[in-house]
C-alpha cells in the first residue's frame, strides 16, 4: 500500500520513529544517534529536564490556547530582546515559512516594490517567492511546481560570497529591489569566512535605502546564545528566527529594527500579522522557559557544543585526509555538513557542481551511515547539542 502522508521523507518503506531521549531517536526495531535534533531546533537534546518540567507546569497552571494577547508572548519578547540586540518589535508566527513570508510582506508594504534581491544557496522554507536555486548565469529555476507566475519575474538572484558580481546585478536593478534577503551562514555550506559579504551588503542596501532581510532560522539561539547578525556586528533591517527559539516546540518570529518599526508608524501603513496559532500560551511558555535556561547556562552549554563539533570536525578531516579521500567536513559553530569534495568551496553552486558526479557515492554513504544506526537526516545538516555522550564522539 502506498503512503497517504505526502509530506518529505514518507513512503511506503519510511521507517517510523515514535520517540526521543538525549541524543537518539528510537524506531519500532531500532535507536539511532540523531544527528539533524529537529533540523537544528534542539539544542538540548530530546526530552531535556528543562523541557519536561516545562510541560508539567503547563499541566499545572491550566494554561491554554487561546487566540487572544497573553502574559507568557510578552515575558517571551522581553527575554529575546535581550539577546538579540538590534530588535525594537517581534512579530511572533506559527513557522519559519510564515515569518519569512510575512517578513516579505512588510518589505513590500514599505518600499511599495515587489523584486527580491535573493541570495543564492539559502533555504527560506517554503515561500513561493523564494523557491528557486540558481541555474547558468543566475538564472533561477523552480524548485516546485504550482508557483504563481509572477514569482519567476520578482526574484533576481545574487551570488553567495562573490562581492564583485553581487554590485554589479544590485547596481543594476537597484530602483525596483523592495529588499535583500539572506541565510547568512548557509546550512548548504556552513561557510564561517563571510564577514566582508555581510558588510558589503549592510553598506549598500543603507546606501540605496534597500531593506535588509537576514534569516537566522539555524542560526538564532545557536550562535552563542545571539545570532550571525550580533556575532560580526551587523544590523539588518529585518530578524527571521525560529527553530531553538521554540525549545522543542513549533515556532517563528520576525524581529524589525527601529527604522523599520519607525516607518511602518510614519506610514500609517497597516500589515497584517494574524494567525490563530501565533505566539499562542503554550508554545510561548516553553520557549521562554528553554530559553531563560540557555541564557543562565550559556558558557557552559556553548562551550561544550562548539568544542564538540570543532573536535568531531578536525578528527574527521584528518581521517580524511590519511585515507586520502575526496571528503571535508565545513563547520560554523555546532552546525556541520559532510561535503563530498575537499576542493576548496565558497558557496552551494560549486558544492553542487563537483558533488554532481557522485550521486551513486553519495546514496551509498548515506546507506552506510544509516546501517551504523546513525540518523543523518535528508538535508544533510548536522547540528550538535549538549546531550551528546563524549563516549559516542570517541571513534
Amino acid at each position: 500500500m502506498s503512503e497517504n502522508i505526502l509530506n518529505e521523507g514518507y513512503n511506503k518503506n519510511s521507517e517510523l520513529f515514535f520517540k526521543g531521549v538525549g541524543e537518539n531517536i528510537v524506531s519500532k526495531n531500532s535507536k539511532y544517534l540523531d544527528l539533524s535534533m529537529c533540523a537544528g531546533s534542539i539544542l538540548l537534546g530530546h526530552n531535556h529536564k528543562i523541557f519536561k518540567k516545562s510541560i508539567k507546569k503547563i499541566l499545572k497552571k491550566n494554561i491554554s490556547n487561546f487566540a487572544a494577547p497573553n502574559i507568557y508572548a510578552r515575558n517571551f519578547s522581553k527575554n529575546i530582546k535581550k539577546i538579540l540586540p538590534n530588535t525594537s518589535s517581534i512579530i511572533f508566527c506559527n513557522s519559519g515559512t510564515e515569518a519569512v513570508t510575512k517578513s516579505l510582506r512588510v518589505a513590500r508594504a514599505i518600499s511599495n516594490k515587489n523584486k527580491v534581491a535573493l541570495v543564492t544557496g539559502g533555504w527560506h522554507g517554503s515561500v513561493d517567492q523564494l523557491l528557486f536555486r540558481t541555474g547558468k548565469n543566475l538564472k533561477p529555476i523552480k524548485l516546485s511546481s504550482g508557483l504563481p507566475l509572477e514569482s519567476m519575474k520578482n526574484v533576481i538572484l545574487i551570488p553567495y560570497n562573490n562581492i564583485e558580481k553581487t554590485n554589479q546585478i544590485l547596481t543594476k536593478h537597484k530602483k525596483n529591489i523592495s529588499c535583500i534577503i539572506i541565510e547568512p551562514i548557509q546550512g548548504s555550506l556552513p561557510y564561517k569566512d563571510i564577514k566582508n559579504y555581510l558588510k558589503f551588503l549592510e553598506k549598500f542596501a543603507k546606501k540605496n535605502n534597500i531593506i535588509l532581510i537576514f534569516d537566522e532560522m539555524i542560526t538564532g539561539l545557536r550562535t552563542d546564545c545571539s545570532s550571525v547578525q550580533n556575532y560580526y556586528s551587523i544590523k539588518p533591517d529585518i530578524g527571521v528566527f525560529g527553530k531553538s527559539f521554540g525549545g522543542g516546540l513549533p515556532i517563528g518570529f520576525i524581529t524589525l529594527s527601529k527604522k523599520i518599526k519607525n516607518k511602518i508608524d510614519k506610514m500609517k501603513i497597516k500589515v497584517f500579522f494574524g494567525g490563530t496559532f501565533s505566539g499562542n500560551p503554550i508554545n510561548m511558555y516553553v520557549g521562554n522557559e528553554v530559553l531563560k535556561y540557555i541564557i543562565v547556562n550559556k558558557k557552559k552549554i556553548f562551550s561544550k557544543i562548539n568544542n564538540n563539533a570543532k573536535f568531531f570536525t578536525n578528527s574527521l578531516n584528518k581521517f580524511f585526509l590519511l585515507k586520502k579521500l575526496d571528503l571535508k567536513i565545513y563547520r560554523f559553530k555546532s552546525m556541520m555538513r559532510i561535503v563530498f569534495t575537499n576542493h576548496k568551496l565558497k558557496d552551494r553552486y560549486s558544492r553542487d557542481f563537483l558533488e554532481r558526479k557522485k550521486n551513486k557515492s553519495i546514496f551509498s554513504f548515506k546507506k552506510y551511515i544509516k546501517s551504523q544506526k546513525i540518523y543523518l537526516p535528508s538535508s544533510g545538516i548536522i547540528f550538535f547539542h549538549i546531550a551528546i555522550i563524549e563516549n559516542t564522539l570517541n571513534f
